[in-house]
């Protein structure tokens, strides 16, 4: 997450050069997979001449909330909740991973704003709920 008490680095058009810029609220129309989003997200402006900046950072940031937002209109697990699922079962996304029996690079896409299938979002939830973990464990012949 970005930190609007800290300065960022991007291309001033104006200018023609990187300079450092202060961070704002924004907002973002964007079509996901048919649903038209629209998210509060950040705007990085020029200090010296108020133009909008160009970031990777910034840019990479918005992604992840749009895609969130999106996930949250489709009921489906946002970036923070499925770290947080991994979190509280004390899991690197290996772990995670290799218990949903799904590649580690797709528990990273998904921590960084990649949406995931439902399917694959049903089965984070249940390793989420206690009761239910327990049970899968058992079923499926894993030791945690």
């Amino acid at each position: 997450m970005l930190d609007k008490n800290k300065k960022y680095v991007g291309y001033c058009p104006e200018e023609q050069d990187f300079v450092q810029g202060t961070l704002v609220d924004g907002l973002l129309k964007h079509n996901v997979l048919g649903k038209e989003v629209t998210a509060t997200t950040y705007d990085l402006v020029c200090e010296n001449c108020g133009a909008f900046l160009s970031s990777h950072e910034v840019e990479r940031e918005n992604e992840i909330i749009v895609y969130d937002s999106y996930k949250k209109i489709v009921g489906l697990l946002t970036s923070t909740e499925i770290k947080n699922i991994r979190n509280k079962r004390k899991w690197s996304q290996r772990q995670l991973a290799k218990f949903l029996d799904i590649g580690e690079k797709d528990i990273t896409r998904y921590e960084n704003g990649a949406i995931q299938t439902r399917s694959i979002d049903n089965m984070i939830r249940l390793v989420g709920d206690d009761a239910v973990f327990e049970r899968m464990c058992v079923c499926l012949n894993k030791n945690v």
